[in-house]
C-alpha cells in the first residue's frame, strides 16, 4: 500500500514538473535571423519532443542586429516556455488578419466598414502576401503589388482603399505588441505607376432633386422621402434606413443608428450619430408619409421604421433603387446616380451658400473639413463668377485710380 502510494505520488509530482525555461539558439544568416528551440507535439495520441527552428525576421534597416530582433524572441519564448496560445510575429498575415483582426473589426467598426476591409483583404491582398508572416513584410513588397494593381487598371480610390485597410492591420498588430512600434511597413510604399485621373463624382443640385421629387413623390411617397432625406438631410443609405419616427422632432432629425443589410448597429463613426436640421419640403414629404401609413394600415409609432416594407422592416434602399426609382426617372429622361450624389449635392450647396466649408463639415458630420472638401464640396461655377466680377471691378477701379494720376 504504501508503495503503492509513493509511486501515485511520484508520477505526480513528475506530470507535474514544470519544464525548465528555454532560451533558444540563435542562427544568423547573411539574410535573416533564426531561433531554434525545442516543442511538444502530439502524435496519435502521444506528446513527443521536437527541434523546432523559425526564421525571426529578414535583414532589413529595422532589424539589423540581434538587438533590433530581442523583441521577436521573447515574444516567441513567452509562447514556447508558457505553452499559450499567444499571438506573435510569426504569425501568418492572413492567419492574424482572418483570426484576429476581421473579427476585431466586426465587433468594433461599422457593418459597412468591416465588410469593405474583407472585401479589400480577399479580393486584392489575400492572394499575394496571406502566407508572410506579420514581421517579415517589407514596405518594397507593398509598393511592388500596389504598382502591379495600378498597372492591371485599378484606380487611386481603390488604391488608397488597399492601403489604408493594410496599414490598419499593422497598426492593430502594434497596438497589440504583435509587431513592435515602427514596424508597419504600409505607409511608405506606392504605387510607382501612373493611373488614370478619378472621374469625378455625381452630385445632384437643387433644381434636379426637385425635379426628382416632382416625378416621384405622386407614384411612390416613400421612395420621394428617401430621395429627400439623401439631400436635405445629407443622411448616408444606412442611416436613411435606420430613422424611426420617434427621431423626427418637426425640425430636426436625431441620427442615432443605421441598418446596413439585416444588421441594426451604430453609426459609422461617432461623430455621425448628431442631431441634423430639418428644412422644406422634407418635413412636408415625411407628413405625407406617415399619413399614408396609417391608411395603408401600417405602424407609425415611436419605435416604427420610417422608411419601412410592407412587414414593419427597415425597407432594402438598393431594391427600392433598382425595382422603382432608376426605372421611373430613366423613363423621365431625369439621370439618377443613386442616392450618394444628393448628399454631395448639398454638402456643395451649403459650403457655397454660407461661404463657410466647416457647415458642410459639420452637415455631413466629418470630424475635419478635410473629407468633406476632398470628395464632397465642389465649388459652384455662379459661385466663382461672381467672386471673379468682384475681383475684375476691384481691378478696374484701381487700374482707374492709376491712370487718374
Amino acid at each position: 500500500m504504501m508503495g503503492a502510494t509513493h509511486i501515485s505520488i511520484t508520477q505526480l509530482l513528475k506530470s507535474n514538473h514544470l519544464p525548465r525555461k528555454q532560451k533558444g539558439q540563435r542562427i544568423e544568416t547573411p539574410s535573416a535571423f533564426f531561433l531554434r528551440y525545442y516543442t511538444t507535439v502530439k502524435t496519435h495520441g502521444q506528446s513527443v519532443r521536437k527541434q523546432a527552428c523559425i526564421k525571426l525576421a529578414d535583414k532589413s534597416d529595422m532589424y539589423r542586429t540581434w538587438d533590433d530582433v530581442e523583441p521577436l524572441i521573447e515574444r516567441e519564448l513567452e509562447k514556447v516556455n508558457s505553452g499559450a496560445d499567444i499571438v506573435t510575429g510569426q504569425l501568418s498575415i492572413a492567419d492574424f488578419i482572418e483570426q484576429h483582426y476581421l473579427p476585431w473589426c466586426q465587433q468594433n467598426k461599422s457593418a459597412v466598414t468591416a465588410n469593405s476591409y474583407e472585401k479589400v483583404w480577399e479580393c486584392y491582398w489575400k492572394s499575394r502576401i496571406g502566407g508572410i508572416a506579420l514581421v517579415n513584410l517589407m514596405t518594397a513588397q507593398v509598393t511592388k503589388i500596389l504598382t502591379d494593381r495600378a498597372k492591371s487598371g485599378l484606380g487611386s480610390r481603390t488604391l488608397s482603399h488597399m492601403k489604408w485597410m493594410l496599414s490598419g492591420v499593422y497598426i492593430h498588430a502594434i497596438a497589440l505588441g504583435v509587431v513592435p512600434t515602427g514596424g508597419n511597413p504600409v505607409p511608405h510604399a506606392k504605387w510607382l505607376h501612373k493611373t488614370a485621373r478619378p472621374e469625378k463624382q455625381a452630385e445632384y443640385s437643387l433644381e434636379a432633386v426637385l425635379a426628382i421629387l416632382h416625378v416621384l413623390e405622386p407614384l411612390d411617397i416613400r421612395a420621394a422621402c428617401a430621395v429627400a432625406l439623401a439631400y436635405f438631410a445629407a443622411l448616408r443609405p444606412a442611416e436613411i434606413r435606420g430613422l424611426k419616427w420617434e427621431d423626427w422632432r418637426g425640425d430636426a432629425l436625431d441620427v442615432k443608428r443605421s441598418v446596413w443589410r439585416n444588421k441594426i448597429g451604430e453609426t459609422k463613426t461617432e461623430g455621425s450619430a448628431a442631431i441634423v436640421p430639418v428644412i422644406e419640403p422634407l418635413p412636408t414629404l415625411l407628413a405625407k408619409l406617415k399619413a399614408f401609413y396609417a391608411k395603408e394600415g401600417c405602424s407609425t409609432g415611436p419605435q416604427a421604421y420610417i422608411i419601412q416594407n410592407a412587414k414593419g422592416n427597415p425597407l432594402s434602399l438598393d431594391s427600392l433603387n433598382y425595382r422603382f426609382i432608376a426605372p421611373t426617372l430613366k423613363k423621365e429622361g431625369i439621370a439618377w446616380r443613386g442616392y450618394y450624389p444628393g448628399r454631395r449635392g448639398i454638402s456643395s450647396l451649403v459650403t457655397d451658400t454660407s461661404k463657410n466649408a466647416l457647415n458642410s463639415t459639420g452637415l455631413l458630420r466629418h470630424s475635419t473639413p478635410i473629407t468633406a472638401l476632398r470628395h464632397y464640396t465642389r465649388a459652384q461655377a455662379d459661385s466663382i463668377r461672381a467672386a471673379m466680377e468682384q475681383i475684375e471691378e476691384k481691378a478696374q477701379g484701381l487700374l482707374g485710380k492709376e491712370i487718374v494720376q
